[in-house]
């Protein structure tokens, strides 16, 4: 079990031995954070300039080809600690955070990111507090030759508390976030698991809900953002954020049009990284709007989507 006591005693001895990465998560208390209103969510935005390297990864395959896999054991900085945790699982404190809390789970074997991994649920009973996270090959991931999903505190990501709210959990279910009595710019399925008949069904479609190539219209397992917790009352939670774009057009814009931004689960759930300090001063709802709309379905493909997997 990873509890508060274990995760401090982690990091505290990661910092004693990894001096670069403690002055990496110091420099988080003074990274530039604001909020926008957007229909009825808050929108968190976060000026992480030590995210840069992961926002413009190239991740098609020529670029892949041509550098080393950073997750694999034998390319790992040597002081990087694995705290030994999941069975198959190589569970990391992630060098370039997020949050103060900001974990890596990676598979021992090197293993392309092609579904969600089912083994996040066995994460989340052995770390209730934690919310687990997973970015499809092209959603996000910086590294999609290599399995592997990451994990933080869930006080970190309000969207976890309006999906408790308006999805009570009575019965496993799944629900459309367009049902929900809110105007959310973010289309998503909220997945409600009990340990019954319902909930192993549910379970199993986890890794068949995706979204599509937009470019093709090819149903793609690769399009999706999904995030894992235990509730207070230990009931598993999910939600998927199927995909159709990996990045918006912002993204490749020229001159100040050009904002950095290539979303993951975190951003599609509510908190944009933005690493240019220009782009965290200039980006307006409007961009907001339009990076949530590009990337993910609209609520006629979030019905017709589901249709089409069940």
């Amino acid at each position: 079990m990873l509890d508060l006591e274990r995760i401090n005693d982690l990091y505290a001895e990661q910092f004693r031995t990894w001096p670069d990465v403690k002055k990496r998560y110091d420099a988080l208390m003074q990274t530039r954070r604001r909020i926008i209103g957007l229909d009825d969510m808050s929108i968190g935005l976060q000026c992480n300039p030590g995210r840069v390297r992961s926002t413009a990864a190239e991740t098609d395959a020529s670029s892949l080809a041509k550098r080393p896999c950073f997750l694999c054991h034998a390319n790992r900085p040597a002081q990087q600690i694995n705290a030994d945790i999941l069975p198959g699982w190589d569970w990391l404190i992630n060098p370039y955070p997020i949050f103060p809390v900001h974990f890596t789970i990676v598979s021992k074997a090197h293993e392309p990111q092609e579904e969600t991994p089912l083994d996040m649920v066995a994460a989340a009973d052995k770390a209730p507090g934690l919310v687990f996270f997973y970015n499809g090959a092209r959603s996000g991931a910086s590294a999609p030759d290599h399995l592997h999903f990451q994990a933080t505190v869930q006080e970190e990501l309000p969207l976890l508390g309006i999906v408790e709210r308006y999805h009570e959990a009575t019965e496993s279910s799944i629900k459309l976030s367009t049902d929900f009595p809110l105007k959310l710019p973010i289309n998503f399925y909220s997945l409600c698991i009990l340990p019954d008949l319902g909930g192993m069904q549910l379970l199993g479609m986890l890794p068949k809900i995706y979204g599509y190539d937009s470019e093709t219209g090819a149903s793609d397992p690769g399009m999706v953002n999904v995030l894992v917790w235990l509730d207070a009352r230990r009931i598993l939670r999910a939600v998927v954020i199927p995909r159709r774009r990996h990045r918006p057009d912002c993204y490749y814009a020229s001159g100040e049009s050009q904002l950095l931004v290539s979303p993951g689960a975190i951003d599609m759930a509510g908190l944009i990284i933005l690493p240019r300090e220009e782009d965290y001063e200039r980006i307006t709802v409007e961009d907001v709007k339009a990076i949530y709309s590009q990337c993910g379905l609209t609520a006629e493909e979030l019905r017709k989507n589901l249709r089409m997997e069940a």
